[in-house]
């Protein structure tokens, strides 16, 4: 990357697809962030080569690389040449004006000084008791946030709402041990499930977040919020450049707008005009 003298950036700095005009870029990573900036992208750069892990690829985006001429599909990234060229693992080559790495995030805490209680390893952020309390430092020290695929709003109410009960009293964390030994036990079921150390906080599990809202008697998140999200991810499979206008869970947004998360705004805020 150093040697490769051209533009190069990361998908959390892109905004708009304008100043890729006539550009031939490279994307690397194909999950959602690159596959949205792929698709932002056919319609003003000259070429788009989207590079992924697996050629193996979902309906819905071999649906839009056929639709549009000017995106390819490529194998992960072998080496950035100086003058310009990126290969690819299987030999081929393209001369390209921008790379746009669209690999994730990594969790940084340079503004925090534990002394070495809580680190980042491998972008596991720990030891945190439900991805929540350092147990050495708790309750003084907790974290909002950190756990990844879920569905992010009501997770994150209830850990603000668990740290808020403990912090006045109406609720008591387990011992120093007991909450070092549930870590060690999670860590340990990670492992045997093969997921590696770096998707530790990556949750994707309904069950777990019900779970999560016992600590604090939060409620459990209601069916329709989960049978819209996988109704979501499953369109999302099949109709890429679409899914987000048009979509067969109507029942499903009608049942969600008489929950009390909607009602308080009144009947006229989610009609058509």
């Amino acid at each position: 990357m150093n040697t490769w003298r051209r533009k190069q950036m990361h998908s959390h700095i892109y905004r708009i697809p304008e100043p890729f005009r006539n550009e031939v870029v490279i994307v690397i990573g194909n999950s959602m962030s690159g596959q949205d900036i792929a698709i932002e992208l056919v319609d003003v750069a000259k070429e788009i080569h989207l590079s992924a892990k697996s050629l193996d690829i979902s309906e819905g985006l071999s649906k839009v690389i056929s639709k549009y001429d000017n995106l390819h599909l490529h194998p992960l990234v072998e080496s950035l040449q100086e003058d310009g060229r990126v290969i690819f693992i299987d030999g081929s080559c393209i001369t390209a004006d921008t790379i746009i790495y669209c690999t994730g995030y990594s969790y940084s805490l340079p503004f925090l000084d534990t002394k070495g209680i809580v680190v980042v390893d491998d972008n596991r952020v720990g030891p945190l008791y439900e991805h929540t309390f350092p147990p050495s430092l708790a309750p003084s020290l907790s974290f909002i946030g950190i756990p990844r695929k879920v569905i992010g709003f009501p997770f994150f109410e209830s850990q603000a709402k668990w740290i808020a009960q403990v912090l006045s009293g109406k609720r008591t964390l387990p011992s120093c041990d007991d909450m070092m030994q549930s870590i060690k036990e999670f860590y340990h079921s990670r492992e045997v499930a093969g997921i590696p150390k770096h998707y530790t906080h990556e949750i994707a599990d309904f069950e777990y977040c019900d779970r999560y809202a016992d600590h604090v008697g939060f409620p459990h998140l209601e069916e329709w919020r989960k049978e819209l999200l996988i109704s979501t991810l499953r369109n999302a499979q099949v109709n890429l450049e679409t899914y987000r206008d048009s979509y067969d869970d109507d029942e499903l947004l009608q049942v969600a707008y008489q929950s009390p998360h909607f009602t308080q705004f009144g009947t006229q805020a989610f009609t058509t005009p």
